[in-house]
């Protein structure tokens, strides 16, 4: 007797062909999202390195200067980000024809890929201030008070922290990126300087018209807002050298105006705020 087997092709049929594609589409579009946040999770990490590493520079140079913190004053030109001021501890990993530090632990991960600076130091840590700002600290009431290394509430005097990389550097040559201003949080009302009350209006810069100096948008979790919506996450460095992440929400009351004091700019702020 003859036996006839049929034979079956062993490739996929086109049905089964879909239906893996389908399960392939459905488990990336699952994945993604977990994707994202984690890499969202190790740039906020990271930038809290970043602004460890630099106040721990500050620091360094506070002790050897009887306590003091760097100058930030365009009259002279000198500023925290100098070679002069913290290059002994934060090499440059980009030669910069200004004497400024720029790249590496200068740049927040989740900032664009045109910064080179993306962190400001307080201003009231400034051992030297500008001609525009030194009117505020004999003001009635005045806007804060300069401090030193080992000041008073230490661990809730904000030193550094998440600013806009805003301004072409350096000035006088061709771009190689935008960087922070050097300072920020001297202008309006402690809480104001969060955002809340209405917030600053500071219009300065290639971002326009923001509510505060902080950048709240880097490590943004919650719903998408406009860049400059003073709502998210920022991390800030304090002047006893630890490193804490905040959302908006945390540092100031936004139906009263009022700052929570929890991370504040100077041993004033709950006299004038």
């Amino acid at each position: 007797m003859k036996h006839h087997h049929s034979l079956r092709s062993s490739g996929f049929s086109l049905v089964e062909l879909l239906v893996v594609i389908g399960i392939i589409a459905l488990l990336i579009a699952i994945l993604l999202p977990s994707l994202a946040a984690a890499r969202r999770s190790a740039q906020t990490v990271e930038c809290a390195n970043n602004l460890r590493q630099l106040t721990n520079a500050l620091i360094i140079y506070a002790n050897e200067n009887n306590g003091y913190f760097p100058p930030n004053t365009g009259d002279e030109q000198l500023f925290w980000y100098q070679q002069r001021m913290i290059g002994k501890t934060i090499p440059s990993p980009i030669e910069m024809p200004d004497d400024s530090i720029a790249g590496g632990v200068m740049v927040c991960p989740a900032d664009f890929d045109d910064a080179l600076r993306s962190y400001a130091v307080n201003a009231f840590s400034s051992s030297v201030m500008s001609h525009f700002a030194r009117p505020g600290l004999e003001a009635d009431p005045p806007q804060g008070r300069q401090f030193k290394f080992g000041v008073r509430e230490s661990s809730s005097i904000i030193l550094l922290g998440d600013s806009w990389a805003e301004w072409e550097q350096p000035e006088g040559y061709p771009s190689m990126g935008y960087a922070a201003q050097a300072i920020m949080g001297f202008w309006g009302t402690p809480g104001e300087r969060f955002g809340a009350g209405g917030g600053i209006n500071w219009s300065l810069g290639r971002f326009g018209a923001r509510a505060t100096q902080i950048a709240f948008y880097r490590h943004r979790t919650g719903p998408n807002r406009s860049l400059t919506d003073p709502r998210g996450k920022a991390n800030l460095s304090f002047a006893d050298g630890h490193v804490q992440l905040f959302s908006n929400t945390d540092l100031a009351d936004y139906d009263t105006g009022k700052s929570r004091y929890i991370a504040m700019w100077s041993v004033m702020d709950r006299e004038i705020d």
